[in-house]
């Protein structure tokens, strides 16, 4: 792909992925919900990276990001890929339902070699109905498990709350105290959406390329972790909603408002400091317009899916960065790629004043010589 295509593409990605402007250069905060919403669903496997990847969007503090979740208005749950992202909370069980429920029945194997029946399914399934109409957490859930003769060891208990999580009976609640809780989505969420089949269908891959694109059939597919054909017949359902446009042999696909895949018209999207896991690498079936494949590794180095959160340049991977505690704050120490030139060391300085704000703490800036590397 051109060198001038690849910058449109990222920076038209980067505006769809609420990342353009950067962070230090945003007016008003977002509201959770509206980040959520118009991305369809967020990774937050790990729910620091997930907060992370809502503040760096909205503008919203860590605390803030909580009082969202205590209002109802967005969940963490397994919608796709046996995931946990953020959604609406009013969309997690349709979208469970639509996207996660057969998951679920692909993981019967799985349940074979652990011992889980039907029975012990419908059986916890039950004692979820009767107990996690108020939130509960997740050693308590885990204790009324025991209590009642189901064995949580071997991520058992992690399969069964996470299978009536994808079949739409539960989703995560608020933190009670470090742990992650659970509760009945028809006790925590006040208006469950229940769109028909079609509607589900069009609604999810409309956000997701509004809310990603450029992308290709492949990756909707990949997202939602769906075949090709399921994502041919809901892309057709969005008819003159959708743009496609051949780049290089490949069929790229936009929302219309958007424009063309390799139109311009897109600013510097500057510097951001990314979480660990962020949909600008986890949200594509290939990752290579923002990850060059011979910086994979530097990102990834276990290549086993555990990736280091990443310093991104107009949209580009140029390098990685850690969270350091120190007393009275955190130190943002970055290791790029290549010497970064004194604009880019300003936008970056702006970047980590952002995550502190969203910390609520004093941060310190310590840039790496990628030469000492």
């Amino acid at each position: 792909m051109h060198a001038r295509v690849t910058t449109a593409f990222r920076r038209q990605r980067m505006a769809a992925l609420g990342l353009a402007p950067a962070l230090g250069d945003a007016a008003a905060p977002a509201s959770a919900l509206d980040v959520v919403r118009a991305l369809g669903a967020l990774q937050a496997q790990d729910h620091g990276s997930g907060v992370w990847s809502l503040g760096v969007r909205s503008g919203l503090t860590a605390a803030d990001l909580a009082e969202a979740v205590d209002r109802r208005e967005i969940v963490r749950t397994w919608p796709m890929r046996g995931t946990i992202h953020w959604v609406a909370a009013e969309d997690a069980r349709w979208m469970c339902r639509l996207l996660a429920s057969p998951r679920a029945g692909a993981l019967v194997s799985r349940y074979a070699q652990l011992g889980i029946t039907e029975a012990g399914i419908e059986r916890s399934g039950e004692l979820f109905e009767t107990h996690l109409r108020e939130p509960m957490s997740r050693p308590d859930v885990v204790a009324l498990l025991v209590e009642h003769g189901i064995d949580p060891t071997d991520q058992r208990a992690y399969h069964l709350v996470g299978h009536h999580c994808m079949t739409g009976l539960l989703c995560q609640g608020p933190l009670i105290g470090r742990q992650p809780s659970f509760v009945l989505i028809d006790s925590w969420v006040p208006r469950p959406l229940a769109p028909g089949r079609e509607e589900a269908m069009a609604t999810v891959v409309e956000r997701y390329v509004r809310g990603h694109g450029p992308v290709t059939e492949k990756d909707v597919a990949g997202w939602m972790l769906r075949p090709l054909g399921f994502t041919r017949e809901a892309l057709a359902l969005l008819g003159d909603r959708l743009e496609r446009e051949e780049v290089d042999g490949t069929t790229w696909l936009t929302n219309a408002d958007a424009g063309p895949a390799s139109g311009g018209g897109h600013p510097d999207a500057g510097v951001h400091l990314l979480p660990q896991w962020d949909e600008l690498l986890l949200g594509y079936r290939s990752r290579d317009v923002s990850l060059p494949p011979e910086r994979f590794r530097a990102v990834v180095p276990g290549r086993n899916m555990v990736f280091k959160p990443t310093l991104v340049v107009d949209g580009e991977v140029a390098g990685t960065w850690r969270r350091v505690a120190r007393r009275g704050g955190v130190v943002v120490e970055v290791s790029p790629f290549a010497a970064m030139s004194a604009r880019r060391r300003r936008q970056l300085e702006a970047a980590a004043q952002g995550y502190g704000r969203f910390l609520g703490t004093d941060v310190e800036l310590a840039v790496l010589d990628p030469d000492a590397a």
